[in-house]
């Protein structure tokens, strides 16, 4: 364009889906123990001890496959701030906002 003159306009990317109002958006969460389900329901996060670290799972997570050792896991649930259970090790899997624990076992901690 000419000197001075503004350039055409510039088609600019589609802007990102906005995201969800604070506490709207969770994951659903299941371990599993070798007698069956130990605790469902929802969560705000979600913290794993990976076998490569500790892993965080929040809504929208990249579908992931993960071994766990024994440790703790921390859900923010929406009825409390967080509530911990020890796991003897396991698997996690993350998909599609579903997060499901296969631990060997599990106990509950208590809030300290």
């Amino acid at each position: 364009p000419p000197a001075g003159r503004p350039s055409a306009p510039v088609a600019l990317p589609s802007p990102p889906e906005p995201a969800a109002p604070a506490g709207e958006r969770r994951v659903s969460v299941e371990v599993v123990v070798p007698s069956g389900v130990f605790w469902a329901g929802e969560a705000r996060s979600v913290t794993v001890p990976a076998a490569s670290g500790t892993l965080g799972i929040l809504p929208r997570h990249q579908p992931v496959a993960a071994s766990l050792t024994a440790g703790r896991v921390r859900l923010r649930t929406p009825d409390r701030p967080t509530a911990e259970l020890r796991i003897g090790g396991g698997f996690v899997v993350v998909d599609q906002d579903e997060v499901t624990i296969l631990a060997d076992d599990a106990t509950w901690v208590r809030a300290r």
